[in-house]
């Protein structure tokens, strides 16, 4: 059987290159993948070409260098980012939803047969309009256009939690209290986030660990998600779990401060981090509902085994990432 190509938007990023390192590491050579990046000349592009993953030139915004990126391809993987330039600059009025019919209109262009989008649930659905956010209310619109076409043989969301990686960027960490970098006046480090919702079941995501072979998974069977959203994740934790998780894995002195409401979320004016505070309008309104139904972790498991094993994997390594192992491998122990 030759090998299926797959082609990544986003390539460089976190979960493109993720998603990328899974299906290069297949040992059937089930795919050969293609990368789509705006700099071809990037570090980060060059170590990807390198690796023996072919790299195109291609900008979102032009469909015709996005149509010949993607000729030939069986699959697509594609993650938008709400914080390109473009759809952050005011003077622009493009948006994510423009963006993502583009690369939408380029694949059924290209003939792509199975299309997955990293995408997200509505917030102003969910919410019954009370909250609106565009990030989330425009990746559900992507995939609700790709699935309306009834141009591909299957339409599936991969919808990623909240990144264990996110707890590494210094900063996100100022607006959460200085967590995990800057201890408070009494030594202790304070992770101090608004109240999620719900049962406080927050999905945590190890992008780097376990979001490819759980895009993988789904790859392998994507027939089988046609029309469904899959929700990514590791581990389901509140975020009181996570302090103590961060804290058994460094010795360091940890606790959890809840923010009552998510309008007393200080942004600092950064526009960017104005999404991670709609998401938690999105999470109380909606009592914790972040993926739109209950937040369960069965079908990652089932997917990160199925992903991993396809790599050659076993025991150990065909598990979910914990936040524990996570931390312990990312900060010393003190």
């Amino acid at each position: 059987m030759s090998s299926k190509l797959v082609t990544v938007f986003g390539a460089t990023g976190t979960q493109g290159s993720a998603v990328l390192r899974s299906l290069q590491s297949n040992t059937n050579n089930t795919f050969k993948l293609r990368g789509i990046t705006r700099n071809p000349s990037s570090d980060s592009a060059k170590d990807l070409s390198s690796s023996g993953i072919e790299v195109v030139q291609a900008d979102g915004w032009d469909k015709a260098s996005l149509v010949a990126a993607f000729t030939g391809s069986w699959g697509a993987f594609v993650n938008t980012n709400s914080e390109d330039p473009v759809i952050l600059n005011p003077e622009d009025k493009r948006t994510e939803l423009e963006l993502g019919k583009i690369i939408v209109d380029a694949a059924i262009e290209a003939k792509v047969e199975v299309f997955m989008y990293s995408g997200f649930s509505s917030a102003k659905e969910i919410t019954k309009g009370e909250i609106v956010a565009a990030s989330y209310d425009d990746k559900a619109a992507i995939f609700e256009y790709a699935k309306s076409s009834g141009a591909f043989k299957s339409v599936i969301s991969a919808s990623p939690g909240w990144y264990f990686e996110s707890f590494l960027m210094t900063k996100v960490g100022k607006i959460f209290g200085g967590f995990p970098f800057i201890p408070s006046e009494d030594g202790t480090y304070v992770f101090r986030v608004p109240k999620w919702g719900g049962k406080e079941d927050v999905p945590f995501l190890a992008v780097g660990d376990d979001f490819g072979d759980i895009v993988h998974g789904i790859f392998l069977e994507p027939e089988k998600w046609d029309g469904r959203r899959a929700q990514g994740l590791s581990q389901i934790a509140t975020f009181d779990e996570a302090v103590k998780a961060f804290e058994k894995a460094t010795g360091k002195k940890s606790r959890f401060e809840a923010i009552e409401n998510w309008k007393d979320l200080n942004v600092y004016g950064i526009p960017s981090l104005e999404n991670v505070r709609l998401m938690f309008a999105f999470t109380q309104v909606s009592g914790g509902r972040y993926y739109g139904d209950e937040t369960e972790v069965e079908t990652s498991v089932a997917l990160k085994k199925k992903g991993a094993e396809a790599r050659g994997k076993a025991g150990e390594e065909v598990k979910l990432s914990t936040l524990e192992s996570f931390f312990a491998r990312e900060f010393e122990k003190q």
